[in-house]
């Protein structure tokens, strides 16, 4: 917050200071030239001489808008760059403020995987080398996507382009893939919340917490535990019970057959 509100009165007071320096340089330049041009007139009024009454009236009316000018001339410089000084001062914010969420989007993956280093490395003693760097097995996202497929056509929908479509015929079918993907999910998974308490009430988070648990959002400062307000609660798996693979299958990242219907 301290580096925050010292780039905002930063920011201020460049923009201030710069602009006032060539406001005020422009506006001395005008009023020079302002005076130089009344000089000019005022003599060939004095005098009179050789002039018709045409060119002693645009002498005449020429010498009144000069007299505008310079009555208004401080108004108008230091009013527009008022104007100036705060659009440009509005701008340069916006791109700090870009420039600051860049670089903590740049910065959070290293930070997020500090902690999972520090996690590894006791592991690396009781387990093998070859188990702590086994790659994981996608099996059993390719089964959870395959029973999805399978009893609500998900893939299909996803992959579908709904630019096409009214939005009843959508809400028509997001109602049976709905029904199909949820009946999948039951049969083959528990989930019970990570919080039990209904969302919208205040929560404590305590020191020690699971991060991959919880995530905390807003003005997170200082070290737990935390007071703030449940947003969503969460879900944990309890049990999961997917089909076996096939013995022997030569390509076990097949979502869903193709199917061909011969006549």
């Amino acid at each position: 917050m301290k580096a925050k509100r010292g780039w905002t009165v930063l920011s201020f007071f460049t923009c201030f200071f710069w602009n006032a320096i060539l406001l005020t340089a422009i506006f001395y330049a005008a009023k020079r030239v302002l005076g130089e041009m009344h000089h000019f007139v005022n003599p060939l009024l004095a005098t009179g001489s050789g002039l018709s009454e045409n060119a002693v009236s645009a002498l005449q009316a020429m010498n009144r808008l000069i007299a505008e000018l310079q009555k208004y001339l401080a108004p108008a410089v230091f009013g527009a760059g008022a104007t100036t000084t705060f659009l440009l001062w509005v701008g340069v914010m916006a791109q700090g403020r870009r420039l600051a969420n860049r670089a903590v989007l740049e910065a959070a993956p290293a930070v997020a995987a500090k902690p999972a280093e520090v996690k590894a490395k006791p592991k690396a003693t009781a387990q093998s080398p070859a188990a702590e760097f086994a790659p994981p097995s996608p099996q059993a996202a390719v089964q959870m996507l395959s029973l999805f497929q399978r009893e609500g056509r998900l893939i299909d929908f996803l992959q579908e382009d709904l630019g096409a479509y009214e939005d009843a015929q959508i809400g028509a079918a997001v109602r049976n893939i709905h029904q199909g993907c949820r009946d999948a999910l039951r049969q083959h998974v528990e989930l019970k919340p990570v919080y039990e308490q209904a969302e919208g009430v205040a929560v404590t988070v305590e020191p020690g917490f699971d991060t991959r648990a919880v995530r905390l959002t807003g003005n997170v400062t200082g070290n737990p535990p935390f007071t703030g307000i449940l947003r969503h609660r969460g879900w944990r798996i309890c049990r999961m019970e997917l089909p076996k693979a096939a013995a022997g299958a030569k390509d076990n990242m097949i979502v869903a057959p193709a199917e061909i219907e011969i006549e």
